[in-house]
């Protein structure tokens, strides 16, 4: 019998994650979690035998690369400057400007071996660098665009991955989002705060399901939502796309325990929804027998 049959408390979802020991901790909330390596842990759902030790040695050598350069640096400037130039003439890391993104792009062994990310994955490979350096770069989850940030004695500095590490003041950021998303100087002001782990994750992934939605890469998309419903298991968003990708992926019978069980909580205003997925598990899963 196909596993996927059996009844989701025989089979629970985060079973598929046991070995990634990092994004486990950060579902647990445990501290300093590693983001490159929950990074890594994601990519493996698309590559069941990847191997972490090729990016993590690259990482570690621009750390060894830049530790000395970095110690003679005389400015908090001075220091990012040769963070960006190691980034981009080095590792030659620069932003995927096709309309739609390859899902290699959001892949960050897949980003330090071509160079080309989007800007979330290029700023992850930016963070670890710079805080192994001892540089306290922070993650800043803005809007459109993901950035990342050093607090210094003159103001904000922020650091634009995507575009080839293009360092802004904070007016220069707020005209960069405000120009990106069409949003107020004033609520593109509010969002520029520091990101915790939890948030960068959430975004990787939500990332991860919008393109695999858009593929109609169905099991894949399955993998990246069982993620995010762990991670917020709060979220009636995140339960009912979890029971709708459920389905989606073709796993019928998980699908229609999770749908009832979400049809007895729903809103008014997604119960037709729902029985309509539920109604189409019920018919699919007989002819998987």
């Amino acid at each position: 019998m196909n596993r996927a049959w059996f009844p989701v408390r025989l089979m629970p979802f985060s079973d598929h994650f046991q070995r990634d020991v990092q994004f486990l901790r950060l579902v647990h909330r445990e501290p300093d979690v590693d983001l490159v390596t929950i990074a890594l842990e994601i990519a493996r759902d698309s590559e069941q035998n990847l191997d972490f030790a090729p990016s993590l040695d690259i990482l570690h050598r621009a750390v060894s690369r830049l530790t000395h350069p970095v110690t003679q640096a005389g400015s908090d400037l001075e220091e990012i400057k040769l963070l960006v130039r190691y980034m981009t003439e080095e590792l030659c890391l620069h932003g995927e400007d096709s309309g739609l993104p390859d899902p290699d792009a959001h892949y960050i062994h897949n980003v330090l071996r071509n160079g080309r990310g989007i800007p979330i994955s290029l700023s992850v490979v930016y963070l670890h660098v710079a805080n192994e350096l001892g540089i306290p770069l922070e993650p800043v989850c803005a809007p459109v665009r993901f950035l990342t940030r050093l607090n210094t004695d003159h103001g904000n500095l922020y650091i634009d991955a995507f575009d080839q590490g293009r360092i802004l003041d904070e007016p220069e950021c707020i005209g960069l989002i405000r120009q990106l998303s069409g949003l107020p100087a004033s609520e593109v002001r509010r969002s520029l705060r520091r990101a915790d782990e939890r948030a960068v994750v959430i975004r990787m992934l939500q990332n991860l399901k919008t393109i695999f939605g858009r593929h109609e890469q169905w099991v894949d998309a399955w993998r990246v939502q069982c993620r995010l419903r762990m991670l917020s298991p709060g979220s009636w968003r995140e339960r009912r796309d979890h029971a709708v990708l459920t389905l989606r992926a073709g796993r019928y019978g998980e699908a229609i325990e999770l749908l009832e069980q979400e049809l007895k909580v729903c809103p008014g205003e997604d119960r037709p929804f729902l029985q309509n997925h539920l109604r189409q598990a019920q018919k699919l899963l007989p002819g998987c027998n």
